[in-house]
């Protein structure tokens, strides 16, 4: 599954809560509370210093850890977390494995020492849902293919039947399955192309 030419710039958010190093984690609690966002960046003159998660705020807030529990008027400096970096010119994709080998559910995107943006795994299903919704009104079809060459013949049969082709994506199944299809169709009788397939000996389980 590819984003295609989407880069990290076309997904990512701009419009970002940030705060500078002397910052005190009361405060950032406060600011984090307030306004909803869940990351909050660190920046000194222009510069990115590091970003500080809500969940590990919340722990060094926590009551109930003894010997976590940090000074409430320390500075957020000290408490930056080693979040891996992003480009904007960055596929999803690879930020999408980035993120995941990371654990971390945001990368901020750095463009030299500059924070230009921030990117969430919201932000990453949003951007495949988008390329996954059909341009055109459309039909959709599902169908599993235990090859390439029988996803061919799903090809040459909408070739046969006039069936226009709005989007097609295409997912491998483990265990050897074969491929799952999904078909985007331009027209909302699909008896023609149904019949076809099933002459083939493909049988649509999401018509």
């Amino acid at each position: 599954m590819s984003f295609g030419p989407t880069r990290l710039k076309d997904v990512m958010r701009t419009d970002l809560v940030v705060a500078e190093p002397h910052l005190s984690l009361r405060e950032a609690h406060r600011l984090l509370a307030q306004t909803g966002v869940r990351y909050l960046p660190v920046v000194e003159r222009g510069r990115y210093r590091g970003l500080l998660g809500e969940r590990h705020l919340r722990l060094s807030l926590a009551p109930w850890a003894p010997g976590v529990m940090a000074d409430l008027e320390a500075p957020v400096a000290r408490f930056l977390q080693p979040f891996p970096q992003a480009h904007p010119e960055d596929s999803p994709e690879e930020t999408a494995f980035r993120m995941e080998a990371a654990r971390v559910g945001a990368l901020p995107v750095v463009e030299g020492e500059a924070l230009v943006g921030l990117v969430t795994a919201y932000d990453l299903l949003k951007g495949l849902l988008e390329l996954l919704r059909p341009k055109a009104p459309a039909s959709r079809l599902e169908l599993l293919v235990p090859d390439l060459a029988r996803l061919s013949e799903v090809l040459e049969a909408l070739r046969q039947t006039r069936t226009p082709l709005v989007g097609l994506h295409l997912f491998q199944e483990a265990g050897g399955l074969g491929y799952r299809v999904l078909l985007h169709l331009g027209v909302l009788d699909l008896r023609p192309f149904l019949e076809r397939l099933r002459a083939l000996g493909l049988h649509p389980f999401r018509p």
